[in-house]
């Protein structure tokens, strides 16, 4: 038989207090989108990605996955972490607040609707969002409008 000493008591406690603690942390979680896994860029919206990067000096191009064929374009790249199943994100870690000139937001077209205004309000100096569908797979948002 167990003898209720203060050591099992407490030993039982942190047993309990790990598990649901476990339990608690899984729940929170964000489970990562199933549609970003093996996300390549197509050849049509990569040319015109490198076109308007010769083009438009000066501007930011922001993406939502590290492209290795968009490893060395010669304007600035903010690399923005894929959005979860859930679109739960850390604000801080997407907020960009201050205008930085012409931006250019590449994303995957299955973005566009609410996911794409989770993003286009992590740019608050900026409005007058456009909208150009690149090929069936990504869509371009560019704004050279300040706040």
């Amino acid at each position: 038989m167990l003898k209720r000493t203060p050591l099992t008591f407490g030993m039982i406690a942190t047993l309990v207090g790990v598990l649901i603690f476990t339990g608690c942390k899984e729940k929170t979680i964000s489970k990562a989108d199933p549609s970003e896994t093996n996300r390549v860029i197509d050849s049509a919206s990569l040319s015109q990605i490198l076109a308007l990067d010769k083009q438009a000096k000066g501007s930011v191009f922001v993406l939502t996955k590290d492209y290795p064929e968009l490893k060395h374009l010669q304007n600035r790249v903010i690399l923005l972490p894929p959005l979860s199943q859930d679109l739960s994100i850390n604000f801080d870690e997407y907020l960009h607040k201050d205008y930085m000139g012409p931006i250019n937001i590449l994303l995957p077209s299955y973005y566009v609707g609410i996911r794409a205004s989770v993003i286009l309000k992590c740019f608050p100096g900026y409005k007058g969002f456009t909208f150009t569908e690149l090929s069936d797979n990504y869509v371009l948002y560019h704004s050279d409008k300040k706040r």
